[in-house]
C-alpha cells in the first residue's frame, strides 16, 4: 500500500488537503470521497484509517479522500453547500486526472453530507464517471429541513455551528439562542447573519432560494448506475425515496436501493429494544457495487433496478419496483373512546391543549425503541385497534385522512404510529403538518378536512398484535409551532391551542403489502 499526501491548489489559491491511497505500483480505477469531519491531522482519523485498510484497496481500487474546505487540514472558510463547494469538488476531479496511478475509471462514494458535495457536482458533465454510491442524502434541503410546512430541528443549526466552527469560534450559550424570532438564531449565537444558513429558515418551499441549489435536478441527469442507501428511522428517508423515483427510467433500471431499519448512521442499534435480527446491511456494500460495473459481477444484495427493503417485525428483505407502488386502501376509524376500528363509529370529537412553551416531549424517533404507553400524556391523544385476526404486511406511506379544528389561525397535527407487541409499543412511522400547510383556507375555528401523508415504511403485523397511533401537536424532530400564521422563522408570540380531532370522521389509512 502507498500513501501520498497534498495540499491542492483551487483556483482562487485555497489549498485542500487530499490523501492518496493506492493497492501498489500500477494504474487503478478510482473513489473519490470528500469529508468535513476528519481532525487537522488527518493521518490516524478514523475516516482515513476505515479506507486504507479498506475493501477498495483490498479490491485494488485507489482512494482519493479530501477534506472540504475550512475543514480538517485544509485551508479557506467552510460554507456548507456553497458554491465553492462544487468548484472545490470538480477541480479535484480535474486533478485526479492527472495523476500517473489514474487508470480513467472514476467512483463516488458518500454519506450524508459527504454524499452532498457529490451531489453538488452531478450537474456538471464527467464523462469517465462510471457509478456512485450515496447514502442517506437528499439533493432537495428542503425535503430535509422541512416536511408539510414543519421545520426540522431549526434546520440542522447544531451542525452549521459545528461546520463553521474554525471562523466562528465563539458561541453564545443556549438561553440566550433559542427564543424567538427564530430568524435570528445566527446572529445571536456567533454575532451575524449568514444568508446561507438564514435563507434555509424560510420554508415556502417555491423560494428561489431553494431552487438555485446545484443538487435540484441532478437525479433525472444522472446516467450512470446509482446504489441508494437509507433508513426508514432516517429524515432523509422521504427525500431519499422521492429522489429514487426522479431518476429516469433506463438509470434506474441499472441502478438498486437498499432500505434498512436504521436512523442516520445506518446501523441497527445494539441498544434497539425491537429485535432486527437481519437488518443490518452488509460491510462490503460499496466495493461490491463498483465490481459489479466495472467487472459485470452479479451485485449480491439487489437486483438491477429494485427497492430493496427490510420489513420491520417479518425480519426478511423484500423487492419492489418504487416505495410507492401500494396506496393506501385499509381504513382504521378513530372512535370517542380511543379506539381503530374496521367499521366508521358515529361522530364524535376529541380535544386536546398544546402549549408550544411546554411541549410534552415524545419518545425518540431515529432507530427502533420501546415507547411510553398510551395515554401517557395530556396533550396527546392514543387510538389502539383490537388485535389483528391475521397476519398483515404492509409496505408503502401510511396516511391519515383527518377532519380536524383548531382555535388559533395556524397549528400542527403530528401523528405517530406503533407496533404494538405483548403489551409494549414500539414507533414505526411519523406523520406530521401544518393546518394551513394541508388546508391553506382554514380560518381560526373552522373546521378542515386534512390528508396527512408519512414517509413510506414498511412493517408487519402477526396474528394477535395491535397498532396505535398518538396524535398531537409536537414532536422533538420539528420545532414547536407558535400556533400562529406567522412563518414559523418570524413569530415573537406563542398561543395556547385547543385542537381537536372529529372521531368517525377520522381515520388511518394502511398501504397492504400487494
Amino acid at each position: 500500500m502507498i500513501i501520498r499526501e497534498y495540499l491542492i491548489p483551487m483556483s482562487d489559491g485555497v489549498r485542500l488537503y487530499t490523501r492518496v491511497v493506492l493497492p501498489g505500483e500500477g494504474r487503478y480505477p478510482t473513489v473519490f470521497m470528500r469529508t468535513p469531519y476528519d481532525s487537522e491531522s488527518g493521518v490516524t482519523d478514523g475516516m482515513f484509517r476505515r479506507y486504507e485498510n479498506d475493501q477498495f484497496i483490498r479490491a485494488g481500487y485507489a482512494v482519493v479522500f479530501q477534506h472540504c474546505r475550512g475543514r480538517g487540514a485544509s485551508e479557506g472558510e467552510c460554507v456548507p453547500y456553497s458554491e465553492e463547494e462544487r468548484r472545490d469538488g470538480l477541480e479535484t476531479v480535474a486533478w485526479i486526472r492527472t495523476l500517473p496511478h489514474y487508470n480513467g475509471e472514476l467512483f463516488f462514494s458518500g454519506a450524508s453530507y459527504t454524499a452532498s458535495v457529490l451531489l453538488l457536482m452531478l450537474d456538471a458533465e464527467i464523462p469517465d464517471l462510471r457509478a456512485i454510491c450515496l447514502t442517506v442524502q437528499t439533493e432537495s434541503m428542503y425535503h430535509r429541513n422541512y416536511f408539510n410546512g414543519l421545520c426540522r430541528s431549526f434546520c440542522g443549526f447544531s451542525w452549521w455551528l459545528s461546520m463553521i466552527s474554525r471562523s466562528h469560534p465563539k458561541i453564545a450559550g443556549d438561553g440566550d439562542i433559542f427564543v424567538r424570532p427564530y430568524r435570528d438564531i445566527m446572529k445571536r449565537a456567533v454575532g451575524e447573519d449568514l444568508p446561507a444558513f438564514t435563507g434555509e429558515l424560510f420554508h415556502d418551499r417555491f423560494d428561489v432560494f431553494w431552487r438555485n441549489d446545484h443538487r435540484i435536478g441532478v437525479m433525472e441527469k444522472i446516467g450512470v448506475p446509482v446504489l441508494m442507501v437509507g433508513g426508514w428511522f432516517d429524515y432523509y428517508c422521504y427525500g431519499m425515496c422521492r429522489m429514487w423515483d426522479k431518476l429516469s427510467p433506463g438509470t434506474r433500471a441499472k441502478s438498486s436501493f437498499l432500505m434498512a431499519p436504521c436512523g442516520h448512521d445506518m446501523r441497527v442499534r445494539d441498544d434497539s429494544e425491537y429485535p432486527l435480527p437481519h437488518g443490518s446491511l452488509p460491510g462490503d456494500r460499496e466495493v461490491k457495487w463498483f465490481d459489479s460495473v466495472r467487472l459485470g459481477t452479479r451485485f449480491p444484495y439487489a437486483e438491477p433496478g429494485e427497492f430493496r427493503y427490510y420489513s420491520v417485525g417479518e425480519d426478511r428483505w423484500h423487492g419492489a419496483r418504487s416505495p410507492y407502488e401500494n396506496e393506501p386502501r385499509s381504513a382504521l376509524y378513530f372512535t370517542d373512546d380511543g379506539r381503530l376500528t374496521k367499521k366508521a363509529p358515529g361522530k364524535g370529537a376529541r380535544a386536546f391543549r398544546y402549549d408550544p412553551d411546554h411541549p410534552t416531549h415524545h419518545d425518540r424517533h431515529d432507530y427502533m425503541f420501546l415507547c411510553s404507553d398510551e395515554h401517557s400524556f395530556d396533550d396527546v391523544l392514543s387510538f389502539v385497534s383490537p388485535p389483528f385476526e391475521a397476519d398483515a404486511a404492509f409496505f408503502g406511506p401510511v396516511e391519515y385522512d383527518l377532519t380536524v379544528s383548531s382555535d388559533c389561525s395556524d397549528t400542527a397535527f403530528f401523528m405517530r404510529l406503533y407496533l404494538s407487541e405483548d403489551g409494549k409499543s414500539y414507533n414505526l412511522v411519523d406523520a406530521a403538518t401544518t393546518l394551513l400547510h394541508a388546508d391553506p383556507g382554514f380560518r381560526t375555528g373552522g373546521v378542515s378536512r386534512i390528508r396527512v401523508i408519512s414517509q413510506p415504511t414498511a412493517f408487519y403485523v402477526k396474528k394477535g398484535c395491535r397498532l396505535r397511533v398518538d396524535v398531537s401537536s409536537y414532536s422533538d424532530c420539528f420545532v414547536p409551532h407558535a400556533n400562529t400564521s406567522v412563518p414559523f422563522s418570524l413569530a415573537k408570540r406563542t398561543r395556547i391551542a385547543r385542537n381537536t380531532v372529529f372521531t368517525g370522521e377520522s381515520a388511518l389509512l394502511l398501504p397492504l403489502r400487494q
